[in-house]
């Protein structure tokens, strides 16, 4: 939520703005998959963490906003740290994580909310 937050806030949508699948999501999506040419795979599509932090990245740097480098890469990699280590389906399913999946989900998210502010 905190990578999509910033992603609506780069483009101007207030805070507290209720997002929508038709006007907000499913717009964003398709910006990142057919202009900025990111993969963004279908099932649970406005779930993709990692797809979000790349169009995070990508609609910043085109917008002439730019992350330091340093920064970019740490938002790509923790959406891919928790988007290979998450999916929305997995709250439907009996499941038990590794100590080690827990905790570097959680370092990764815990960098992202701890950034809030620059993102």
């Amino acid at each position: 939520m905190t990578i999509k937050a910033a992603y609506f806030n780069l483009g101007g949508v207030a805070e507290g703005t209720p997002l929508t699948m038709g006007t907000h999501i499913n717009p964003a999506i398709n910006h990142g998959r057919n202009v900025r040419g990111i993969p963004w795979p279908p099932q649970g599509q406005g779930h993709n963490v990692r797809a979000w932090a790349e169009l995070i990245v990508a609609e910043r740097a085109a917008l002439g906003v730019a992350y330091a480098p340093d920064v970019a890469r740490l938002v790509q990699f923790s959406g891919q740290r928790i988007g290979m280590l998450w999916s929305e389906t997995l709250r439907y399913r009996r499941n038990v994580a590794y100590e080690y999946e827990m905790t570097q989900v959680r370092e990764a998210a815990e960098w992202l909310l701890s950034n809030s502010a620059i993102l």
